[in-house]
């Protein structure tokens, strides 16, 4: 039976348990294709998972390790990175247009060139779904977003935002199948968030980049 191991992926700083697929050893700081619950992208090896890792997360579910890294998933990382900034930066300018109050903290496109995640704080309820959409069509991607207040912070009723295909809430009990994007009131027409906080934002997204880029001893 082959050794489970602690990978860490994405922009956020998420982690979680990964299975090889086929034999396969790994080392700390080694760069791997994963399978994760959003789907295929990049990892960093953290160490060899342990029982005690599987008690301290028994609700997260073990996800795929496909392979170490190689020069073409790393020359596909970096075409992703790009659009995730192209993402990134028309999430922002959508926002803006449609007076939404939320601020975009990063966009990041996965391996597999399908699917974006969008991290954003949300200061008011609101209806993100003409955003979603927008950013579909233009990107060509499935997008779904990513709210990063703390657990327990005050938010609106929660409703799936979908994720901008064509046939995205459309069934018989409404809302999204293919993401968990949350959604809001529809009426609302709040504000842009102030200078200081778009300071603190870009700020903390300049620290998450930087995290992601910097390799493990």
């Amino acid at each position: 039976m082959e050794n489970d191991y602690l990978l860490s992926y994405g922009s956020a700083g998420d982690f979680g348990r990964f299975r090889p697929v086929r034999a396969l050893q790994c080392r700390r700081g080694q760069r791997a294709v994963v399978r994760t619950h959003r789907g295929i992208e990049l990892g960093v090896v953290l160490c060899e998972a342990t029982t005690g890792h599987a008690q301290f997360l028994p609700n997260t579910s073990v996800g795929q390790l496909l392979r170490l890294a190689g020069a073409d998933d790393e020359r596909t990382a970096e075409s992703m990175r790009v659009r995730g900034q192209e993402t990134f930066e028309s999430a922002r300018r959508l926002a803006a247009e449609l007076r939404l109050p939320l601020e975009v903290l990063d966009a990041e496109v996965l391996l597999d060139g399908e699917q974006a995640i969008v991290h954003f704080l949300r200061m008011a309820p609101c209806d993100e779904r003409p955003l979603v959409s927008a950013l579909s069509r233009t990107h060509q991607l499935h997008v779904a977003l990513h709210d990063l207040a703390l657990p327990g912070a005050p938010v609106a009723e929660e409703e799936h935002a979908g994720c901008g295909r064509p046939d995205c809430g459309q069934g018989g009990a409404g809302g999204c199948t293919s993401c968990g994007s949350g959604g809001g009131c529809s009426t609302c027409g709040a504000g842009k968030a102030d200078d200081g906080s778009r300071a603190h934002f870009a700020k903390l997204r300049d620290q998450m980049a930087a995290q992601q880029r910097t390799p493990l001893l």
